[in-house]
């Protein structure tokens, strides 16, 4: 399988709801998950059916049928900016309700919440495998959006690189047993660095039998 080797650059902020901390949430900045490049690229290339809402999650499925398969993008200097004031518009989306009230008092996004965004000129290195989305768009650079909302812009260029990390728990919907070096979260579980033939090898296999 063809491996492509990618360095990505940060546009604008993002931030996920990766983890819960107090007063809001955290962005893990170390890194862009391989599911989340993978829709990102999809979205980018027209693959993506047009829809009025997000249809159920299917993962193994969804992923199945995308011509590529994508590596965890890392980097190693990650940086985040500081915190964020947001505020949550409960009573214009969901009334004043005392059922949704008490939850939404009772929980780290409340009425005003802390984000943390990964800041704009951040590098990551990772690799899409199967597919050279360049070669296909006839274009030396990508942008895709990711993050909350897709709000993040991130640009995509070919670069060498030499080992990537794959997601051990990407792998498990395709019945792949991975070992894993870092347990992030339950969709985020890293292997060691890989060499790209050897991701490459490993990712030809991630088809649903």
């Amino acid at each position: 399988m063809k491996a492509i080797g990618i360095k990505t650059t940060t546009l604008t902020p993002f931030c996920y709801h990766s983890l819960m901390v107090q007063s809001g949430t955290a962005t893990l900045p170390e890194l862009i998950g391989d599911r989340a490049m993978a829709f990102a690229l999809a979205a980018t290339l027209g693959m993506l059916a047009a829809r009025g809402a997000l249809p159920a999650k299917d993962y193994a499925g969804h992923l199945q049928i995308m011509p590529f398969r994508t590596s965890v993008f890392t980097t190693t200097e990650p940086r985040l900016l500081p915190p964020l004031v947001r505020r949550l518009n409960l009573d214009a989306e969901a009334g004043l309700k005392e059922k949704i009230q008490n939850v939404a008092n009772k929980s780290n996004l409340k009425a005003f919440f802390l984000t943390q965004e990964v800041p704009p000129a951040q590098t990551f290195t990772g690799a899409v495998f199967g597919f050279d989305p360049f070669a296909v768009t006839e274009q030396r650079e990508l942008v895709v959006r990711i993050g909350l909302h897709r709000n993040g812009m991130v640009k995509l260029e070919p670069a060498p690189v030499e080992k990537v990390r794959l997601n051990a728990a990407t792998a498990a919907l395709f019945g792949r047993e991975l070992a894993v070096e870092r347990y992030l979260l339950h969709g985020l579980q890293l292997t060691a660095p890989l060499s790209l033939a050897d991701a490459a090898q490993e990712t030809a296999q991630w088809q649903l039998t």
